[in-house]
């Protein structure tokens, strides 16, 4: 039980972690929003810088006389180099600024999902584990969680999709890599144990009522 406990609060420093991450992004994400709602096409665009992955095009990768060089103080010459990421600006969606205005709601259930995991340990600790109670907490702490990860991603995705329509980087062409770096199987997995547990629980108590 000691390690249970041990792993719960490491679970939950990860998961106040997370949340700050979370505010943060929301926080951008809402000013983005605001911005492009009342602020159209005006100096406030500045205040929103994003990155955004870059790869260089392949005749760039084998003509090494036409690539931008820097100076090597080591060789005493120039060295071609290569950019694999730059901080800008876009003007984002309309649909980008809906999702940074969903995220005010979900704050509220990040939260409860907070509560709903300590409430879930403090149960697991006292030998109660396998409830209904304890089901419908890990899966408000699991579900809110996992929404929240996937409107973040989707807002990414369409600031990604809003570079490549508006940023020209001679040489080079901008990575669209939001949703094939997200950690799917993470997401899977996780899902799967979580409906794993509640089958458990249905189970434990059926046992229980024919004893």
């Amino acid at each position: 039980m000691k390690k249970i406990n041990f792993l719960g609060i490491i679970a939950i420093i990860v998961y106040i972690a997370s949340f700050v991450g979370t505010f943060s992004e929301f926080k951008r994400g809402a000013s983005e929003g605001w911005n492009h709602d009342t602020h159209m096409r005006n100096d406030s665009i500045y205040q929103n810088p994003i990155k955004i992955a870059y790869e260089p095009i392949e005749v760039r990768k084998i003509d090494n006389t036409n690539r931008a060089k820097v100076e090597n103080k080591h060789f005493y010459m120039e060295v071609p180099y290569e950019i694999s990421s730059i901080t800008t600006y876009v003007e984002t969606s309309t649909w980008h600024s809906i999702l940074a205005l969903s995220m005010l709601p979900l704050i509220f259930a990040i939260i409860y999902g907070f509560y709903s995991l300590i409430r879930f340990l403090i149960s697991v600790s006292n030998n109660q584990v396998f409830t209904d109670k304890n089901v419908h907490r890990i899966r408000w702490f699991v579900y809110s969680a996992i929404t929240t990860q996937l409107i973040l991603v989707l807002m990414e995705w369409l600031r990604e999709q809003a570079a490549i329509a508006q940023i020209n980087l001679p040489g080079y062409e901008v990575i669209s890599n939001a949703l094939t770096n997200f950690d799917w199987i993470s997401m899977i997995v996780t899902i799967l144990l979580t409906e794993i547990f509640a089958i458990g629980t249905k189970i434990k108590e059926e046992q229980d009522l024919t004893i």
